[in-house]
């Protein structure tokens, strides 16, 4: 070893490879006998290799002390080694990016539209491959962490074993023993501390090489963070996955390397102010990307279909959308395995599925999706042409809807007969909603009021896919609960004495936000179906009304209808087609029927109907 100081190649180490050669328990044997022989006399090396290797040629003693720091020294030398060629690479790239002037981000960006050109070319010609070596470059100073950290985990996980495994005798603190436990000690220290430094360095280096970053720091320009969202959804990314390599560094140095607390010098604390600086970036930046993505999401909202094989029924793309964002974000701020991280992710999901409209962290200009499906926004579309000029036209016979649940309400009217042959009265525009009807003021003016723009078939269609989107939310707010609940549950399972169950109480509070956020979407789902019934079915004052609704008709019908209750009209059965004519028709040509029949509605909003209609009958 002494030989291969003077050597380029770096300390004599495990080569792993073609030739695998294992040369660390080597190493660690040598030291060990060098120990065990200088504790039993004073020199055991001539003097011509003792001044080859302290450079001068005065004769020294070989003491236990001098073994123990030359093997230290030697694994530091191992580990820079080791850990040279990645550091390396992201210098050589922040050395390309400053003569280009540009950041690391771009280059890596570039990278990627070449390897995804060359893929598609590499398809086209039934030969597509991935090149490794442009992959590797995606998240340089992740990579560099990683490397270096891993490196030194692998180096001091063996020295932990060693230590463990001694056996102390009754000799006292100079036995060989206690000699070979103080070599494997200030070797782990050595390690760690030259793996902290080298880590706060190449941590430095990460937000000054990135463009998004740099974008959101300098924030106030909209249209930019707005174009450079890839740029920093993919910073983030890297930023992530470096704080979960150093959580879990961090975590191991603390568990494993005996450090002496008297000594602030080597505290270990670099690589936790570092942990502690980029968590709370990355909390930031999060919280300040999943905000653009949600505006951006605001922006380009519209009636979505949400099922295959069923075309009518469509949702805002704002629920799914905004559902999406918020599982990512969790998702990304979990695995850095920082409480501060998630805390601020959680606090800003609750936010978006508020009832409040704007605000707190999403700003004053930002709507919640609540605030948003209030508003109407993402659901009007195209107007249904097609479907205004089936309705109006008129049929002579209509057609059994595909609706199982209006089937199932037709049919029980009916007493089981089949409607599909019989002939019924030819639709007319009696039984439609006024066209001054209220279907959800808020709605209503969205969709500009009375005017002649929307038809009253496209705003039925609105109001159809904004109650689907409550109904969404509600099952996304429930679903958001739940994965709060299983972060809760992870982190207490790992804890037996609850010590963490303080930690915990902001991921419970968010659980329980967002399950209370559910509850208030359904409230709203009762509040719009209750208007959306009354609108095309019949108001609650039934006693002043002319009877052109079905509910407004049955209500007639049954005040109008003389009760005789005697021997006669007990022998004389009642009309069927008189019942049908008054009764069941009015139902049939009722359009909130049509609509359900039409497949336009998801089964909770039906259910919510049906249940509004029955306490109006």
């Amino acid at each position: 070893e002494a030989n291969s100081l003077t050597h380029e190649s770096g300390p004599i180490d495990d080569v792993v490879g073609v030739e695998n050669k294992v040369v660390q328990p080597c190493m660690a044997r040598l030291a060990e006998l060098s120990l065990r022989v200088a504790h039993l006399q004073t020199t055991i090396i001539p003097s011509e290799m003792s001044s080859t290797y302290d450079g001068n040629d005065d004769e020294e003693d070989i003491t236990p002390d001098s073994i123990i720091d030359a093997y230290s020294h030697y694994q530091r030398r191992c580990l820079r080694s080791r850990s040279k060629p990645a550091i390396s690479s992201l210098a050589e790239l922040r050395q390309l990016a400053t003569s280009q002037n540009c950041f690391v981000s771009d280059i890596l960006e570039e990278d990627r539209r070449r390897q995804q050109y060359e893929i598609e070319i590499n398809n086209d010609d039934g030969n597509g491959q991935v090149d490794e070596t442009t992959t590797a470059r995606a998240q340089p100073h992740a990579q560099a962490i990683t490397v270096l950290l891993g490196e030194a985990s692998s180096l001091i996980q063996p020295l932990a074993a060693w230590r463990d495994g001694l056996i102390p005798s009754q000799q006292g603190a100079q036995d060989i023993a206690s000699l070979l436990k103080q070599m494997c000690e200030e070797a782990m220290e050595i390690l760690d501390n030259e793996a902290q430094k080298l880590a706060v360095t190449v941590g430095a280096w990460f937000r000054p090489d990135q463009r998004g970053i740099t974008t959101l720091e300098h924030n106030g320009n909209e249209r930019q963070e707005a174009a450079d969202l890839l740029s920093i959804e993919s910073s983030l990314e890297e930023m992530a996955f470096m704080c979960q390599v150093l959580s879990r560094y961090s975590t191991f140095s603390r568990q494993t390397v005996l450090r002496d607390k008297s000594n602030k010098d080597s505290s270990g604390s670099e690589l936790q102010n570092l942990l502690t600086e980029q968590s709370l970036h990355y909390s930031t930046f999060e919280t300040r990307l999943a905000t653009l993505q949600f505006n951006q999401a605001l922006s380009l909202a519209t009636p979505q279909l949400i099922e295959l094989g069923r075309p009518s029924l469509k949702v805002p793309s704002i629920v799914e959308d905004a559902h999406f964002v918020c599982v990512r974000a969790i998702d990304r701020a979990a695995g850095t395995r920082s409480e501060r991280a998630v805390w601020t992710v959680g606090h800003w999901v609750t936010e978006v599925w508020g009832v409040d409209s704007g605000g707190g962290m999403l700003g004053e200009s930002v709507k919640g999706v609540y605030q948003a499906l209030i508003e109407g926004i993402g659901c009007i579309g195209e107007p249904p042409v097609e479907q205004d000029n089936q309705h109006n036209a008129g049929q002579e016979s209509p057609s059994k809807p595909e609706n199982s649940f209006a089937a199932a309400l037709l049919e029980a009217v009916d007493d089981g007969d089949d409607y599909g042959g019989r002939q019924d009265h030819a639709r007319t525009g009696t039984n439609s909603a006024p066209a001054s009807g209220g279907l959800s003021s808020a709605l209503w003016g969205t969709l500009g009021g009375g005017s002649k723009a929307h038809s009253l078939q496209t705003r039925i269609d609105a109001e159809m896919c904004c109650l689907n989107g409550i109904v969404a939310s509600e099952n996304s707010c429930k679903a958001l609960s739940n994965l709060f609940a299983d972060l809760v549950d992870e982190q207490l399972e790992g804890d037996q004495d609850n010590s963490d169950a303080k930690k915990t109480s902001m991921l419970t509070f968010a659980k329980d936000e967002l399950a209370s956020h559910a509850r208030s979407y359904h409230n709203l789902l009762k509040q719009r179906v209750r208007g959306l019934v009354s609108d095309l079915c019949g108001a609650d004052d039934l006693f002043d009304c002319d009877g052109k609704l079905c509910l407004q008709n049955l209500r007639l019908f049954v005040e109008d209808e003389v009760y005789n209750l005697n021997a006669s009209s007990f022998r004389s059965m009642e009309d069927e087609e008189r019942l049908d004519a008054e009764i069941i028709a009015p139902i049939r040509r009722s359009q909130i029927f049509e609509e359900i029949g039409r497949d336009k509605c998801d089964g909770t909003v039906v259910l919510q109907m049906a249940e509004e209609m029955s306490l109006k009958s």
